[in-house]
């Protein structure tokens, strides 16, 4: 189990609890870039009910490039992109990398959309690489 903690930029969203780290994935799809602002998202997936979510959060839904059911959640009052839901991964949530206060256990385990990432993205070639969401 690991501990991790985190809020929002404003930090009227916080979370906290332990955790198992199913996987950490840097994701370059399009959708993640946007969300973020930034040349691509990092997120840490956990069993949702192993964290405590405290604050109000608004959703954004989306369905996913296999038509899976998505929910972005953001800070109501900054817009900080905190968590991710795909319909598709029951009782898993997604927390962005940036929100994690514990910054050592952020440790990618694979480099996703490949095919749409930036070509001036630095990728760390000791992971592996998918052009899609593998399955």
């Amino acid at each position: 189990m690991t501990q991790l903690s985190g809020a929002c930029l404003c930090g009227a969203v916080s979370y906290k609890g332990n955790a198992d780290i199913k996987m950490t994935m840097n994701c370059h799809c399009v959708d993640c870039r946007k969300v973020t602002g930034s040349t691509y998202g990092t997120l840490l997936f956990v069993v949702e009910d192993s964290v405590d979510i405290t604050g109000k959060t608004n959703v954004f839904h989306h369905k996913s490039d296999r038509g899976s059911d998505m929910q972005k959640l953001f800070c109501s009052s900054c817009g900080s992109q905190m968590f991710t839901r795909n319909s598709a991964r029951q009782g898993v949530i997604g927390i962005r990398a940036g929100t994690v206060d514990q910054t050592d256990v952020v440790k990618p385990t694979a480099n996703l959309f490949n095919d749409s990432a930036f070509p001036s993205t630095p990728m760390d070639d000791t992971i592996p690489l998918h052009d899609k969401m593998p399955t």
